[in-house]
C-alpha cells in the first residue's frame, strides 16, 4: 500500500470512531436528561421558564367517585408551587395513602396545568373499627382487602354494603393490613348481586370466622337466620339452591320461618332447619288442679332444637317425625 493510500485508511477510521464516540456522547447525555427530568425536575428550572401552578385536572375511568375538589385538598400544594419544581413522586403517594385510590399517575402540562390520573377500588363491604380514641367509625372494604375511609360516596351506596365480621384486622405502620380472602368473598356477592338482587338484599353480616379452617361464608340474613356458603363449591349453584329453597318455603301453605340453610355440605343435599312457633301459655287458672297433656310434636318450643332434614334438590329423607314442610326435588 502506498503512503497515500495509508493515510486515507488512517483519515476513515478517525473519522469512523469520532462519529461513534459523537453518537455515544448523545445517547448518554439525552438519557442523563431523562433522568434528571424525572427524578429531580428542578435542576431543569433554568433553561425552562418558571411557571406557577394555576390549574389541577382530574382524569380517570368514567365512574369516578372522587371528584377534582378532593384532588387539590389531598395534594395541597403551596399557593406558590412551581410546575418544574413538584415531586411528581411525593404528591403520588399522598393519593395512594387514602386507600381508595388504587393507581395514581402525574404529569405537567405547560405552561401551568397539573394533569391527574387516578384509578379507584371498588368497595364490597363495610366494617365498624375503632381508629383512635373516639367512636367506632364505618370503613369500606375493597376486593383485595384493602380498608379504607370511603370519601365522595352517596349514602345509598354505604348502605347497601353488607358488614363483615368474624375477623381481627391488624395494623402496620399506622395502616390496617389486607383482609385475606376478600376475593373470594367478593365473588360471592357479585354473584348474589347480579343472578338474585332479592336475596342479596336481605343480607346484612357475612362473617369469616370459618373462613380459615372451614372454608365457610356465614351470612345473616332477614329471610334465613343463618346461610352457610362453601368456598370449595360453585357459588352460582349454590344461590340458585338458596333461591329455591327460600321461593317453597314462602309458597308453603303453612308458612314456617326459616332458620338455617347450610350448603356447604356439598352434593345434591342441603340441610335446613326451621324456626318453631313458642307453645302457647295456658290462662291463669284455667289449669288449676288439672294435669296440662304435654304439647304435640309441630308445638315444641323455639328453644328446642328440631331435627333438621334434608331439603332440595332431594327428597326429604324419612323421618318419624312429621314435618309441615315437603319441596320437591330440583336438580341445580
Amino acid at each position: 500500500m502506498s503512503s497515500t493510500g495509508r493515510k486515507r485508511m488512517i483519515f476513515a477510521t478517525v473519522k469512523s470512531v469520532a462519529v461513534l464516540v459523537f453518537a455515544c456522547t448523545c445517547l448518554w447525555g439525552g438519557y442523563e436528561i431523562y433522568l434528571t427530568w424525572q427524578n429531580n425536575p428542578s435542576k431543569l428550572k433554568a433553561p425552562v421558564k418558571s411557571a406557577i401552578v394555576r390549574e389541577v385536572v382530574l382524569r380517570g375511568q368514567k365512574t369516578l367517585t372522587l371528584d377534582q375538589p378532593w384532588v387539590v385538598r389531598t395534594l395541597a400544594l403551596p399557593k406558590t408551587a412551581d410546575l418544574m419544581e413538584l415531586d411528581l413522586f411525593a404528591l403520588r403517594d399522598r393519593l395512594l395513602a387514602s386507600g381508595q385510590v388504587l393507581v395514581a399517575e402525574l404529569s405537567r402540562k405547560f405552561p401551568d396545568t397539573l394533569v391527574v390520573t387516578i384509578e379507584e377500588r371498588s368497595p364490597v363491604a363495610r366494617i365498624k373499627a375503632r381508629t383512635g380514641e373516639g367512636e367506632p367509625e364505618t370503613l369500606l372494604v375493597a376486593r383485595d382487602g384493602m380498608v379504607y375511609r370511603g370519601e365522595c360516596y352517596k349514602d345509598e351506596v354505604i348502605q347497601s354494603l353488607p358488614f363483615l365480621g368474624g375477623i381481627a384486622l391488624k395494623r402496620a405502620s399506622g395502616k390496617f393490613l389486607p383482609i385475606q380472602g376478600m376475593d373470594t368473598v367478593s365473588d360471592l356477592l357479585t354473584i348474589a348481586r347480579v343472578n338474585a338482587p332479592n336475596l342479596f338484599r336481605t343480607w346484612s353480616v357475612l362473617s369469616l370466622a370459618k373462613f380459615g379452617s372451614d372454608g365457610q361464608i356465614i351470612v345473616q340474613s332477614s329471610d334465613v337466620g343463618e346461610v352457610v356458603f362453601g368456598t370449595r363449591d360453585d357459588f352460582y349453584k349454590q344461590i340458585a339452591r338458596l333461591d329455591y329453597i327460600v321461593t317453597e318455603a314462602r309458597t308453603h301453605p303453612v308458612a314456617t320461618p326459616l332458620k338455617s340453610i347450610n350448603l356447604a355440605v356439598g352434593g345434591e343435599q342441603v340441610p335446613v332447619s326451621f324456626e318453631l312457633p313458642p307453645a302457647p301459655v295456658p290462662e291463669h287458672g284455667a289449669t288449676h288442679g288439672v294435669k296440662t297433656p304435654p304439647p304435640p310434636t309441630s308445638q315444641v318450643a323455639a328453644s328446642t332444637p328440631r331435627p333438621a332434614f334434608r331439603a332440595p334438590p332431594t327428597r326429604p329423607q324419612q323421618a318419624t317425625t312429621t314435618t309441615p314442610h315437603r319441596i320437591t326435588r330440583r336438580d341445580f
